[in-house]
C-alpha cells in the first residue's frame, strides 16, 4: 500500500527530474540573495519579495541571467560601503561566472554559510558538497565556505576563529563602518590583515580551512564507493560521522595546540561543548536522510499491477537427479508471465571504463567478394 501511495509522486519526481532540481537550486539561490539584500538594508521590502520570486522563476531557465541580475542587484549596497570594494567584488564575479553558474548549486551553498553559521550549521556545508558531487567538489565546497565565512567575518572587525564566528549573525553595519573611509590601499589591508596577523595565526587559519576541504573531500570520496550504497543508511551513517569527527578535531583540537593563536572569544567558546556536538550530530541526521532521500528517488518506478507469486511446482523424483543440473523455474503471475523484479540502475561511476584492445593493430580490415 505503501509503494503504490509513493508511486505517483516518484514517478513525478522521475519525469520532470532535471526541472524538479533547477527549481529547487535557483530557489535557494534566490532566498540566499534576498537575506543578503535584507541585510543590507538598502531596498524595501515589498521590493526584496519582488526580487525573490523573480531571481527564482529565471534562474530556473536562465542560471546566467539570474547570475548576473544578482551580483547587480548586489553591487549597489557594497558600492555604498567602499568604492573599491565594489571594484573588486564586479572583478570576482566577472571572472568566475563561468565556474560559479557551472557549479551554480555549489555556489549557492558556499554563499548561504554565513546565515548556515548563525544557527551552528555551517558544518553542513562540505558534508552536502561531498555527498551531492564527490570528493574533489567537497574539498572545494568545504575550503571556500571557509575562507568565505572567515573573509565576511574580518571585514566586520570580529575574530575570523569558526568557533567564534558560530553562532553569530552577518554585521553589515559594522562592514560599512569600518571601509568607509578606506582607500584601494587600505581596502586591500582590511581584507588580508585579519588572515596574516601572525605566522601561528596564518597556520591556525589554514589547518582549519584544510579540516574542512578533508572532511567534504573524504564524505565525497567514500559516498560513492560500491559497499557504501549497498550497505545505506547505516554505512552513510559511519561516513557522515568520519567527516564530521574531522571537523571535530579540527574546531577542539586546534585550540588546544596553537593556543598562542588563539584569542579570548576562542577561549569562551571552547568552554562551550554543547554547540560542537550539536553541529555533529545535525552533519550525521542531516546527511543520512539527504543520501537515503536521493537514493531511493533514483531507484525505478514501481510497476503499477500487483505482483502476486504462485510457488514453484517440485521438481520430479529421478534417480538421476543427482548427476543433471535442473533447469530453474521462474516465478509466475497469475496471468503465467514471468515476474519483473526491479534492478537497481548503475550510477556512472561504477560502469568499468572503456579500454582499447591489446592485440588490436590499427588497421582497418576490408572484406571484398
Amino acid at each position: 500500500m505503501v509503494t503504490q501511495a509513493l508511486r505517483g509522486p516518484h514517478s513525478l519526481y522521475r519525469r520532470y527530474q532535471a526541472l524538479l532540481e533547477s527549481a529547487l537550486t535557483a530557489a535557494a539561490f534566490a532566498v540566499v540573495v534576498a537575506l543578503t539584500l535584507d541585510k543590507a538594508a538598502v531596498y524595501p521590502d515589498k521590493w526584496l519579495l519582488v526580487i525573490g520570486i523573480g531571481l527564482a522563476v529565471v534562474g530556473i531557465r536562465w542560471p546566467l541571467l539570474a547570475y548576473s541580475v544578482a551580483v547587480v542587484l548586489l553591487t549597489y549596497p557594497v558600492f555604498l560601503i567602499n568604492f573599491y570594494l565594489a571594484v573588486l567584488f564586479l572583478a570576482v564575479s566577472a571572472l568566475g561566472h563561468r565556474l560559479f553558474v557551472h557549479f551554480f548549486g555549489a555556489t549557492t551553498l558556499v554563499l548561504a554559510t554565513p546565515f548556515l553559521a548563525e544557527y551552528q550549521l555551517h558544518w553542513l556545508v562540505p558534508i552536502l558538497g561531498g555527498l551531492w558531487w564527490g570528493g574533489a567538489t567537497g574539498a572545494w565546497v568545504g575550503g571556500l565556505s571557509v575562507m568565505w565565512l572567515k573573509m565576511l567575518a574580518g571585514m566586520g572587525g570580529l575574530n575570523i576563529d569558526l568557533l567564534a564566528i558560530a553562532g553569530t549573525g552577518l554585521d553589515l553595519q559594522a562592514v560599512a563602518a569600518n571601509f568607509a573611509t578606506a582607500n584601494s590601499l587600505e581596502t586591500l589591508l582590511l581584507l588580508i590583515e585579519p588572515f596574516a596577523a601572525e605566522s601561528s595565526v596564518i597556520l591556525y587559519n589554514l589547518l582549519q580551512l584544510l579540516g574542512f576541504a578533508l572532511a567534504g573531500g573524504l564524505v565525497g570520496l567514500l559516498a560513492w564507493r560500491r559497499w557504501v550504497k549497498y550497505s545505506a543508511p547505516w554505512s552513510i551513517m559511519v561516513v557522515t560521522a568520519a567527516g564530521g569527527l574531522i571537523m571535530l578535531a579540527t574546531m577542539v583540537g586546534l585550540p588546544y595546540w596553537l593556543n598562542e593563536a588563539v584569542a579570548e572569544s576562542t577561549v569562551l567558546a571552547t568552554q562551550d561543548p554543547v554547540a560542537p556536538l550539536f553541529s555533529l550530530m545535525i552533519v550525521i541526521v542531516v546527511g543520512t536522510t539527504v543520501y537515503t532521500l536521493r537514493e531511493s528517488l533514483d531507484l525505478p518506478v514501481a510497476p503499477k499491477r500487483k505482483v502476486k507469486v504462485t510457488a514453484r511446482p517440485a521438481a520430479p523424483k529421478s534417480s538421476r537427479r543427482w548427476f543433471t543440473r535442473q533447469p530453474s523455474q521462474p516465478e509466475l503471475l497469475e496471468e503465467g508471465e514471468p515476474v519483473r523484479r526491479p534492478v537497481r540502475v548503475p550510477h556512472q561511476s561504477e560502469l568499468p571504463e572503456w579500454e582499447p584492445p591489446k592485440k588490436d593493430s590499427g588497421l582497418i580490415m576490408l572484406e571484398i567478394d
